[in-house]
């Protein structure tokens, strides 16, 4: 098995583990807490992430990216990255009260106060992280990811029954990044980088910020609703948008996380190698696509039972918007890989220009939209996804030398597969009520229908991921014959 198939399969792992946990968590405080109650710490955890994006400055990716790595290019790394993430946490402690004051949200300025914690952590995570995806060691990423995830769940639930509130998912957080620094502090290698060096941090300086900003941008995106919708409209507004996106963002999320944190790094090494990059990142997005778009479509016909078996029936007013943002997402996960390209490529500003013209966008789109209602704020992700799925191939072919033509033929039985699985579940709904208030129902038809028409349509197309499917079975046969 290849380098790379063995981080894909322990990165999924720890990815989509990760996200159940995630997700048994998020429906334990959905029934526990308000709507309310969780639109007051979706804003200030909306803040937090704009805020987070910087207090590595990119300085994991440049490991990652770098040709020749030394110790003390590491150490630098480290010593900017405390610089940086320090600064920032000691500005999230000054924030809180000015954040409250702001959105006349009292419990803001503890809530902030406890996130801030995580930032004085942030340097040694990053670091030792990026070693470790550099040399695709992700089987160690998966154990402390795991901790992690699971001592936020345990934490978040105890505090919530002990009546803390909002308070308890603040917690909850700050706890996931002690586990994770507990297990990385485990490995006797790290400590040899943990001296930081504060000289010459110029050049890793200069790629981080392209970086860090872009990060910013595009994960500024999702949250622009929170902070604006908090600022116009009601706290319980700002938990029904975030719930629909947070949602489909949950699917897409999982789906791709798994391969994510392996495409930068097989990226680089492709370039390092001498070989076709863009062929590289083409098979890349036909083979996640294959998987993302025919998922979220099904869930954009069928937000309504999703969305009160996972949630409960007090979340209903987030169904449509679900079923628009999904949409939004199949666009954008197109070039979910984009950045990565741009990154291994040396075209850091390029990607930078190219996110903040998309988060201007969905700035105006926000405000513009949000007096007509929360609908018409969900339209405009339809409209930012278009402009986005636009805008990126139009610079993929300038600065990269994508062939369109070639990339978007790849993608055809994609949309074929896509429209096949769209149209499975239109025929299904037609026979089992998707508005049944035993939402289990639609949602096991559908559970058991889909997988196999799915796949015969991956068969039927001839689709490169049935190859990857049927290799990584033949990996787990000779795995299980080991252990027996």
């Amino acid at each position: 098995m290849s380098k790379v198939r063995r981080a894909v399969i322990f990165s999924s792992l720890g990815q989509y583990t990760m996200r159940l946990i995630g997700l048994a968590s998020t429906m334990i405080v959905a029934r526990l807490l308000t709507p309310a109650e969780i639109g007051t710490f979706a804003i200030a955890s909306a803040i937090i992430m704009m805020l987070s994006e910087f207090r590595v400055l990119g300085a994991g990716a440049y490991l990652v990216r770098e040709n020749e790595l030394t110790d003390e290019k590491i150490r630098r790394a480290l010593g900017l990255t405390i610089i940086i993430a320090w600064g920032i946490g000691l500005i999230v402690l000054l924030l809180g009260p000015v954040a409250a004051y702001y959105y006349d949200i009292p419990p803001l300025t503890l809530i902030f106060a406890i996130l801030a914690g995580s930032f004085f952590l942030a340097p040694f995570l990053s670091i030792t992280m990026a070693l470790l995806a550099r040399t695709f060691s992700f089987k160690t990423v998966l154990k402390a990811q795991l901790v992690g995830s699971f001592v936020n769940l345990v934490v978040t639930v105890f505090l919530i029954q002990a009546g803390f509130s909002y308070y308890s998912l603040a917690i909850g957080q700050l706890t996931q990044s002690v586990a994770q620094f507990a297990m990385i502090a485990l490995r006797s290698e790290f400590p040899n980088f943990w001296r930081p060096a504060f000289s010459r941090l110029g050049e890793i300086a200069s790629f981080g910020i392209y970086n860090s900003l872009t990060n910013f941008f595009r994960k500024t995106v999702t949250v622009v609703p929170d902070l604006v919708i908090g600022k116009l409209g009601t706290t319980t507004q700002v938990a029904m948008f975030s719930r629909g996106l947070g949602f489909v963002g949950f699917l897409a999320g999982t789906l791709q996380m798994g391969v994510s944190p392996v495409v930068l790094p097989y990226l680089s090494e492709t370039r390092r190698a001498d070989q076709d990059i863009t062929r590289a990142y083409t098979r890349a997005v036909v083979l996640i696509c294959a998987l993302v778009w025919p998922v979220l479509a099904v869930a954009a016909i069928a937000s309504l039972p999703v969305i009160r078996l996972f949630f409960g029936g007090q979340w209903d007013a987030a169904a449509p918007l679900t079923s628009v943002l999904a949409i939004w997402l199949i666009l954008r996960a197109t070039h979910r890989f984009a950045n990565n390209l741009l990154v291994a490529t040396g075209n850091e500003r390029v990607m930078t220009a190219k996110e903040a013209f998309l988060f201007v966008a969905i700035c105006l789109l926000v405000v513009v939209a949000f007096p007509h209602g929360l609908q018409a704020v969900a339209n405009g992700f339809v409209v930012l996804g278009i402009l986005e799925i636009t805008l990126v191939t139009w610079l993929l072919a300038k600065r990269v030398g994508l062939q369109v033509g070639v990339f978007y033929r790849a993608l055809l039985p994609n949309l074929l597969i896509t429209v096949i699985c769209t149209l499975t579940t239109l025929l299904i709904s037609r026979y089992v009520d998707f508005e049944s208030r035993d939402p289990w129902k639609p949602v096991a038809v559908i559970a058991v229908c889909l997988p196999p028409v799915w796949l015969l349509s991956l068969a039927l197309f001839r689709h490169p991921l049935m190859a990857e499917i049927l290799r990584m079975i033949g990996v787990g046969q000779k795995v299980v014959k080991k252990m027996s």
